[in-house]
């Protein structure tokens, strides 16, 4: 697997939401008002070409999470690509492919993690009205928001793979999610983790070369140290109330069905929870999630988990199943 290692620039772009969605979240007692409006999302099908382990592919599953984008997420064999025919001039995930419904016309292919975070999604409803108070340009390109994506994607996420693969057997574990994709059949699944688990392992120690890294696990935990260190800070400086107050700024208590604008996530936030989301499931998790040196990171983890399954609650899913 190779990773799409880019500069990441802020990304800055107006959100409106076309409808109110019909909230199914726990603990809610009404509905909103289902309208017209909500249903011109779903002329449209979001399918995501994926790896299941790959950061970047769960940064923008996180992503589209949160901004209530219902997706379809399509596994891709590593070793043939037969999923990405359709794209001829570009061959890596993540990609998402817009379709209408039900033809399945194809209307637009984004391609890697910056052309996905960056597209507008949602457009202003006939009377030019925007939806969605909780999302501005701070979101995306304020001096927290875009220090942790760039912490996310650049140091965090090419960190991974090395510490996923540090055996062989490190490795072939770490392949194990493709017996859960039922579109492979055995021949292939069994295919995949053996040889894609070759691959990884001599990929993984290209990237500890080309950063230059001594001990993969010291740098992890270094990285990690940072993280902790940031959401440990006491005292940080209240902002005006006009201003929003993000995780990395704040440390705040929620969700509730009242929460204000101040108690969500930003971009930079996504970006980091993003690359920890996929490791759920393999040793790596325990070792991060059971360390006594990152309670901070366990909590903040917890919120922003929580944040985004009421989102995914309010989304209506229409068969999609992710």
């Amino acid at each position: 697997m190779s990773l799409l290692l880019t500069k990441i620039k802020p990304f800055s772009f107006s959100y409106c939401r076309r409808s109110c969605i019909r909230l199914r979240v726990r603990n809610a007692s009404s509905l909103s008002k289902h309208t017209a409006a909500e249903d011109n999302i779903h002329q449209h099908r979001y399918q995501l070409y994926q790896y299941k382990i790959c950061p970047f592919c769960n940064i923008v599953k996180t992503f589209l999470n949160y901004q209530k984008i219902p997706f379809q997420s399509v596994e891709v064999n590593p070793l043939t690509k037969a999923e990405l025919e359709f794209s001829s001039g570009y061959r890596k995930v993540p990609i998402l492919r817009i379709t209408t419904t039900p033809a399945a016309t194809a209307l637009r292919q984004l391609n890697g993690t910056d052309e996905i975070l960056s597209n507008e999604y949602h457009l202003s409803n006939t009377n030019n009205e925007c939806f969605d108070d909780n999302y501005d340009d701070d979101f995306a390109s304020s001096d927290s928001s875009t220090r942790w994506q760039q912490f996310g994607i650049q140091k965090l996420a090419p960190l991974l793979y090395p510490n996923l693969c540090l055996t062989l057997t490190d490795s072939f574990r770490a392949f194990n999610y493709v017996h859960d994709d039922s579109n492979f059949s055995i021949v292939q699944r069994y295919s995949i983790q053996y040889i894609g688990s070759v691959a990884m392992y001599f990929a993984a120690s290209k990237i500890k070369q080309k950063y230059q890294i001594n001990d993969v696990q010291i740098a992890l935990d270094e990285a990690l140290e940072e993280l902790e260190s940031e959401l440990s800070l006491e005292g940080r400086q209240q902002s005006s109330d006009d201003e929003r107050q993000y995780l990395f700024l704040q440390q705040i208590n929620f969700p509730s069905s009242s929460s204000s604008s101040s108690q969500n996530p930003h971009l930079g936030d996504l970006a980091v929870f993003g690359v920890l989301k996929g490791l759920e499931g393999l040793p790596l998790w325990n070792k991060i999630f059971n360390n006594p040196k990152f309670p901070k990171i366990r909590q903040w983890y917890t919120d922003v988990d929580e944040v985004l399954k009421i989102r995914k609650a309010q989304t209506s899913r229409y068969g999609y199943n992710d």
